[in-house]
């Protein structure tokens, strides 16, 4: 029978979809809302991009420190702080929005959201069925993102950033209702995969720089999307269109996941996805057709959520003790949130140049490294049977 407090339980599950969903209320949107800060608050681009990394940076001090080994902690009042801190800094945010300090809020709501993040996406990878659940979790989050790409030059239009970030916050206190589905503890442990091998500490630590470096890619690429579109010449309304027809592609490709988590193995779609993400960025550089553009999103935001899955279940399955994905969401956000940091300083003159060879040279950086110990698990399951 399932509780109330068992990870397995549906209730639990679409609590921390829930809960995931408004964790990443500004990064899922954070191509529209690098541009809105250009626009509607006048910041240079590489400003622009900075202050989305400080709050990136924020989600990512979280997630460490979470991220620690310490006795179990109660799951609840924990991610009852984050919406809390999630909540406090958004609404500083609105009041802020006219400040130098506005990246102060920023970074509280950062720790906030980071809190939330983490936590949730956490929980549903100590769940039976991983790569599964969080492709669903994928698709609840990209639904959001897909509507608020879409809508959110209009929004700013009506409502203006203050505006927004009081809409942030109002929509977060909606968190606290889920929080009783929320199993107490972080001890609270579902069945571990059955595919499961231990890997030595240096393997742990390779496979663990490989998704660092993979979201380092995508930190980079998601926070500079909707500039290098303008930048190509195309209307504001066109790049939205083309980044809201991208995150439906988005849910097709964790949709994929879901269907194909059991078929086709994990190597392959890792490879798959890591590698023609790489392609889709090579395709945006220079000054792309809007169909060319449309194309490289499209298929960039397809294979990152396609492959995410395969690389979270991989990882999770390197330790039989079930420890690996704290550590692994961890470097997820460390990466999400140094790409943008990395990404401002390399803007020069409006040219996205370097920042683009970078994002490449990650995205190969991280076929390498997650290969080294996805290779060494496969030789082990076929050593045990």
């Amino acid at each position: 029978m399932t509780t109330k407090s068992d990870v397995n339980s549906t209730a639990a599950i679409l609590s921390a979809m829930a809960l995931g969903t408004l964790g990443v209320l500004s990064f899922i949107v954070q191509p529209a809302l690098v541009q809105g800060f250009v626009t509607h608050l006048n910041l240079s681009e590489p400003a622009a991009v900075n202050l989305a990394g400080i709050e990136m940076l924020g989600v990512a001090i979280s997630t460490i420190l979470l991220a620690l080994p310490r006795a179990p902690f109660n799951w609840r009042s924990a991610l009852g702080l984050g919406l809390v801190l999630a909540i406090l800094g958004n609404i500083a945010s609105a009041l802020l929005v006219e400040s130098p300090q506005l990246w102060i809020a920023r970074f509280l709501a950062g720790l906030g959201h980071g809190a939330i993040i983490s936590l949730s996406f956490t929980f549903v990878g100590l769940t039976a069925r991983v790569d599964r659940n969080i492709a669903l979790y994928l698709v609840a989050l990209l639904s959001y993102g897909a509507v608020g790409l879409w809508g959110m030059p209009g929004l700013l239009d009506r409502i203006g950033v203050a505006g927004l970030f009081a809409t942030f916050a109002f929509l977060l206190t909606a968190g606290f209702a889920t929080l009783r589905h929320v199993p107490a503890s972080n001890s609270a442990r579902g069945v571990l995969s059955p595919t499961a091998r231990q890997l030595g500490l240096g393997l742990l630590l390779v496979g663990l720089l490989g998704v660092l470096a993979y979201n380092m890619a995508q930190g980079i690429a998601w926070a500079i999307l909707f500039l290098v579109g303008m930048r190509a010449g195309h209307s504001e309304a066109d790049v939205a269109q083309a980044l809201f027809v991208s995150q439906i592609f988005a849910v097709i490709g964790a949709l994929g996941s879901v269907f194909l988590a059991e078929r086709l193995g994990r190597w392959l779609p890792v490879a798959f996805g890591v590698l023609l993400g790489a392609a889709c960025i090579a395709l945006m550089m220079g000054k792309p057709a809007l169909m060319v553009f449309l194309i490289a999103v499209c298929g960039f935001n397809l294979l990152w959520n396609f492959a995410l899955p395969f690389i979270l279940g991989a990882v999770s399955d390197f330790d039989e003790q079930g420890r690996m994905m704290g550590p692994a969401i961890a470097m997820q956000m460390i990466g999400l949130g140094g790409g943008p940091l990395l990404a401002a300083q390399l803007i020069e003159g409006g040219s996205y140049y370097s920042a683009e060879i970078v994002c490449i040279a990650f995205f190969l950086t991280s076929y390498v490294l997650l290969t080294i110990p996805m290779l060494r698990h496969r030789n082990l399951q076929k050593g045990s049977k």
